[in-house]
């Protein structure tokens, strides 16, 4: 009964049909319970403490889902202890406890049960409910490898060799073995995988040397996993589409794959939509966009966002704004938002002058490679007219990039890829960055 509940939930031989997944879920929950209050038993226990857990048959309820788990997990059952670890973990029906999790997570690893293993390692990475120690974490991770390879063995599935690709890929639990990584990811891929299809699909895509048959395979997964809804495919193939990479360059397919990725929270892709409504002509949608991935962290859309309240074109000046947001962005090692602060800072213009400060953020930016900023340092005691006219030659340089851009023609315009690539170039080596900023590495879900 349990089974057909979860074939009619999936879809599975049969069209999804949730109202009679329902009712099979229920069915199952009923005769758990019949076999329960008949012959008590842990096995049964566990699984109706799941259908609570899930909301299967029934209500969700976490509080009745750790009350099943509890009387399991006293009897030893490693899958409740694991199950119930995790309601502690998370305070789910019952208070947060980092510690009890982690006295549960170790029962049930102590059996052979790899997940417990693996939240083991990366509670004693963190230091989560226990003192930080790197040998345990080593060694229960390489407890996770070895009982993941064993489950893999026994019966292929797409998660588990996801898994461990990843471990490999990461040296986690293991030496670092990117060719064995990508095979195990691939394998992951083959049966459908959005996280290892983006992972092989990032990895041939990278490579300048792979096949065209390879590539179309990789854009095939890289597609699928993005339909699938995960966000870091869909930001990637937005910037495919942006740039014209491996596939035909077009802007309105970007937008769409940055606005879905967006629309989950990922902060790079709503940088990359303030940018592209930046090369549009459109600074208040620009502003929006990297307002929201301001908030979230990202510091070069904070930079972005300090530049554009500071110079008010086509939205309100903020100069208390924008001193905040590239204060922000400085101090996560922004170069060109330390730059700017100690520009600021020395010229007085707007703000008040501080020598101190601008000393200071001169100083991060020239030691991270601002040429600007080392001339600043080096010139500190010239003149007052000296330093205006290496600002006014500086703001026309800026000029200059603005003035190459075509005026709006409606819809969604951007910059002529070539003509884009030669700003780009440009403006690199005049100290400014490449506009793309990516998480370098994926944690594992």
């Amino acid at each position: 009964m349990h089974d057909l509940g979860r074939m009619l939930a999936d879809g599975v031989g049969i069209d999804a049909d949730a109202e009679q997944s329902h009712t099979w879920y229920a069915k199952a929950l009923s005769a758990f319970q019949t076999v329960e209050r008949q012959r008590p038993n842990r096995y049964v226990e566990y699984r109706i403490g799941k259908m609570y857990a899930g909301g299967l048959g029934t209500e969700q309820d976490d509080a009745a889902a750790a009350k099943w788990f509890s009387q399991a997990a006293k009897q030893g059952y490693k899958y409740a202890q694991y199950s119930l670890a995790g309601l502690y973990s998370r305070g789910k029906g019952v208070p947060q406890d980092d510690e009890k999790a982690l006295e549960l997570y170790t029962l049930a690893a102590a059996q052979g049960f790899p997940y417990a293993a693996w939240e083991l390692g990366k509670r004693y990475r963190d230091g989560v409910g226990c003192t930080s120690d790197e040998r345990q974490a080593a060694h229960y991770f390489s407890m996770a490898y070895q009982g993941f390879r064993t489950l893999a063995e026994e019966r292929p599935d797409d998660r588990l060799q996801y898994r461990i690709g990843w471990m490999l890929l990461r040296g986690v639990g293991s030496e670092r073995d990117e060719s064995a990584a990508l095979e195990w990811l691939g394998k992951s891929a083959e049966l459908k995988n959005p996280y290892a299809e983006y992972q092989v699909a990032k990895h041939i895509l990278a490579d300048s040397n792979a096949a065209s048959e390879q590539m179309k395979q990789a854009l095939n997964w890289l597609t699928h996993a993005a339909e699938s809804g995960l966000d870091y495919a869909q930001y990637a193939l937005g910037k495919l589409y942006r740039d014209g990479r491996s596939v035909a360059q077009d802007t309105t397919q970007a937008v769409i794959w940055f606005s879905q990725a967006a629309g989950q929270g990922n902060q790079y892709a709503m940088y990359a939509l303030g940018k592209l409504r930046l090369e549009a002509d459109d600074p208040a949608a620009a502003r929006r966009w990297f307002r929201q991935s301001a908030d979230l962290g990202n510091q070069f859309a904070q930079y972005q966002l300090g530049k554009l309240l500071l110079c008010g074109d086509g939205v309100a000046k903020d100069t208390a704004g924008a001193v905040r947001w590239l204060t922000e962005s400085a101090e996560q090692g922004n170069q060109y938002a330390q730059y700017a602060l100690g520009k600021l800072y020395l010229l007085g213009k707007d703000i008040s002058q501080d020598r101190e400060s601008a000393v200071r953020w001169f100083t991060l930016a020239a030691e991270q490679g601002n040429e600007y900023a080392r001339y600043f340092l080096d010139h500190m005691d010239d003149s007052p007219s000296l330093f205006a006219s290496a600002t006014r030659l500086l703001h026309h340089m800026g000029r200059i990039f603005q003035e190459q851009a075509p005026p709006p023609s409606g819809g969604i315009s951007f910059v002529d890829s070539k003509l884009r690539r030669k700003i780009r170039e440009k403006k690199i080596a005049m100290g400014h960055k490449p506009d793309d900023h990516e998480e370098p590495v994926q944690q594992l879900r």
